[in-house]
This record gives structure tokens, C-alpha cells and sequence, in this order.
């Protein structure tokens, strides 16, 4: 994946985005309870958000994209199930306000889900994906937290982000660059609202 230009041209950016405090604590075991129920419910309410995202995408986008777009929409229907299990399970109230390092991200794809042309699209939706496989895929799935590790390390995630990386290569743009590393930006903050509060 750092093969790919958008990540190559993206720099230090993509570090920040891929790297955290939050990440080595869940690795290594010590990452505290409320941190991680904290980042639960602002993940999935993210998540909810970045449908509506896709789902505009996808009617902006070429014909011969939809297949992995669409199934990127069923995978992402299929996650807030799976979120809204293990809230139930770790009582995390999915309800909760999103706090503002996630209503700013989300309110920026959605905004430019309606201003950006498709491939500006389709680069910030590969940033979203890769840098958070990137992000996952550095930690070895074992301890407390193994589950949600493998989940966003598998086989299956990093084949649908390859196949977002060829989309955003077969369809450059000039401004392509400019919205991946905005994602990135917005991927540091998060992770840092997870950590900080």
C-alpha cells in the first residue's frame, strides 16, 4: 500500500494518520476502558455517517465502480451490526454525541460528498480506508482486543482497499491529493480524541 502515489505523495501525513498513542496501548494491552468505549461509539457513529458518504459516492460514480462500492456499502452495513453487538455486550452507549474531532470529519465528507466530482471522491474514501487497514494491520492480533484487531487486518479489508487504490488511480484528478491528505489530517485527530478525551 505505501507503494501507492497517493500514499507515497502524502509524506509525514500518512505516519500521523497510521500512528498513535491509542493504538500502541491497545497493542500492548494497557489501553484503559473508557478510552476504548469512547472510541466504540465515535467509530460507529462515524461510520453511520460515512454511509451516507458512499452512498452519494456511488451515485456520482462510473458504472464500472460500483461493484466495489456497493459492496463496500453491504461490508459497512454489516459493521454497524457488528458494532451494535459489542456495544450491547461492553454496555458502550452508542447513542452518545459525537464529540467534535468526529463531527468535524464527518461533517467534511459530507460536505464534499456533495461539492467534490468523483474522483476527489473516491481518493478520500481510499484515504479513509487504507490509512485505517495501515493503522490496524501494524498490530499483532492478540490480548483483550484480538477480535478487533483481525477484523481490520483481514485478508478480505485489504483486498476491497486495493481495490479502492485501482479506482483512485484509474481516476485521477488534480484536487485527488489535496482530499486524501485532508482525511489523513482528520484520521490523526481521531485517533487523538480517543486517546486525550
Amino acid at each position: 500500500m505505501t507503494a501507492h502515489p497517493l500514499v507515497r505523495n502524502a509524506g509525514p501525513l500518512w505516519t500521523a494518520a497510521t500512528r498513535s498513542p491509542f493504538l500502541e496501548a491497545l497493542a500492548d494491552g494497557s489501553l484503559a476502558e473508557d478510552a476504548f468505549s469512547r472510541w466504540l461509539a465515535q467509530d460507529y457513529r462515524f461510520a453511520k455517517d460515512l454511509t451516507a458518504f458512499q452512498a452519494v459516492l456511488v451515485a456520482k460514480a462510473p458504472r464500472d465502480c460500483h461493484q466495489a462500492l456497493i459492496g463496500g456499502l453491504a461490508a459497512l452495513d454489516r459493521e454497524l451490526e457488528w458494532f451494535e453487538t459489542h456495544a450491547a455486550r461492553l454496555r458502550v452507549d452508542l447513542g452518545v454525541e459525537r464529540r467534535p474531532a468526529c463531527r468535524r470529519y464527518c461533517d467534511f465528507l459530507l460536505r464534499c460528498a456533495y461539492s467534490e466530482p468523483c474522483p476527489v471522491l473516491l481518493a478520500m474514501l481510499f484515504g479513509v480506508e487504507a490509512s485505517y487497514l495501515a493503522a490496524w494491520s501494524a498490530l499483532e492480533p492478540a490480548g483483550a482486543y484480538a477480535e478487533f484487531i483481525q477484523r481490520w487486518s483481514s485478508a478480505g479489508f485489504a483486498a476491497y482497499v486495493a481495490a479502492l487504490g485501482a479506482l483512485a488511480e484509474r481516476y485521477p484528478h488534480e484536487r485527488a491529493q489535496d482530499g486524501f491528505n485532508e482525511v489523513l489530517g482528520y484520521e490523526r485527530d481521531f485517533w487523538q480524541m480517543a486517546w486525550e478525551g
